[in-house]
This record gives structure tokens, sequence and C-alpha cells, in this order.
């Protein structure tokens, strides 16, 4: 069974948009690899701001404008 995995600070998505990013990365991944959508197993992470990084800052210094 193919694994989706996907990585976001929390509370950057409402639970409808999670539906959505389900719904159509895996149909999306079914067309493209002939692999039955039932066979897809998605797995949403939410990271806390404190343990994401981009640039060398935390998501929580850049928000704090640090």
């Amino acid at each position: 069974m193919p694994v989706i995995n996907i990585e976001l600070a929390i509370g950057q998505t409402s639970e409808g948009q999670k539906e959505k990013l389900v719904s159509r990365i895996t149909a999306d991944a079914s067309e493209i690899t002939g692999i039955a959508a039932e066979k897809f197993i998605m797995f949403i992470h939410e990271l806390p701001f404190e343990n994401v990084g981009v640039g060398g800052k935390t998501l929580k210094m850049i928000r704090a404008g640090r």
C-alpha cells in the first residue's frame, strides 16, 4: 500500500482543507500510478511552529519578528 505523508505547521489548514488535500492528492496519485485510490494511506502531521525551520529560523521566531 502506498503511503503519502504531508507535514504542516499547526493551524495552517482547516479540517475542510485537509479533507480536500486527502481527496485530491489521493485521486491524482491513483491516476498517475494506476494504483486504486482505496490502496493509498495518507498521514497529515501537524508540527508546532518551533519544530519548523525556514531560512535558519523557526517559524515561531519568524512569527515573533525575530
